[in-house]
């Protein structure tokens, strides 16, 4: 029994090393007290089952879409995930188009709720599937909540790659975008991400300030005509404010004011 506690006990202190952000198997090891061997039996066994990820390029650890969708759940416990999609539900009958909700998971930005109307789309990224924060109306939402320092951290490690004859391939003009999109309350993804498709997102911000949820509408561009966007935009913010509420959001917590 006793043996099972000191796993229990070792396992935990490798999930808060690795909480913080990507780390390396020195720093794991060194904030968990265990040599660097014993630290790396355990996080092989994590990698292994999903609840950690390992960037083949840095070798750096961080938290896996195992334990992300855990988290999820919980969440879900609490009924945030139940009110999400009362809100998204009342969105696709208000402006008939498909609503996403993303969630930042680590460093990756996941797609983890939609609800589709009965017009067609031609869909980006799908539930369960990565996002890009550059490109995505749902990351320039988050993005725009972020400190830059965050900011710039997470397209460092993911890069901007170019997806469509439209997408911001340069940080500055990307800053420049997320300022616009603090200003108006809302990101947009100008068939960024795949030509022809528009998207509307709006942060979902916590008691920090900051969001760990977006919500988006997103349609073909001849649907979605920019004298629409404001409009869609709006619409976003008013229904988001509940979720805010539950998250203990402030405008007074801004970290970006």
């Amino acid at each position: 029994m006793a043996e099972s506690l000191q796993g229990i006990d070792r396992l935990v202190r490798i999930f808060e090393a690795v909480a913080a952000g990507p780390a390396p198997l020195s720093r794991i090891a060194a904030e968990s007290g265990l040599s660097d061997a014993t630290a790396l039996r355990y996080l092989a066994s994590l990698v292994s089952h999903g609840f950690l990820e390992r960037d083949p390029v840095s070798r750096h650890y961080r938290i896996g879409m195992r334990m992300f969708l855990l988290g999820r759940s919980a969440i879900g416990g609490r009924d945030f995930m139940a009110v999400a999609t009362s809100v998204m539900a009342r969105l696709v009958q208000e402006v008939d188009e498909t609503v996403n909700l993303g969630a930042r998971a680590g460093e990756d930005l996941v797609i983890v709720h939609a609800l589709e109307s009965s017009q067609p789309i031609r869909k980006g990224a799908a539930v369960g599937e990565k996002d890009d924060w550059h490109a995505s109306g749902l990351g320039k939402a988050i993005l725009a909540t972020l400190p830059q320092v965050e900011i710039e951290k997470l397209l460092d490690h993911h890069g901007m790659p170019e997806l469509t004859p439209r997408t911001l391939t340069s940080a500055g003009d990307l800053l420049r975008d997320l300022a616009r999109a603090r200003a108006r309350g809302f990101g947009v993804d100008d068939e960024e991400s795949v030509e022809g498709l528009r998207c509307v997102a709006v942060p979902i911000r916590d008691a920090s300030g900051s969001a760990r949820y977006a919500m988006s509408v997103s349609a073909p561009s001849y649907r979605l005509p920019h004298a629409r966007l404001n409009d869609v935009g709006g619409a976003l913010r008013a229904h988001v404010q509940v979720l805010e509420a539950m998250l203990d959001y402030h405008p007074d917590h801004d970290r970006t004011k």
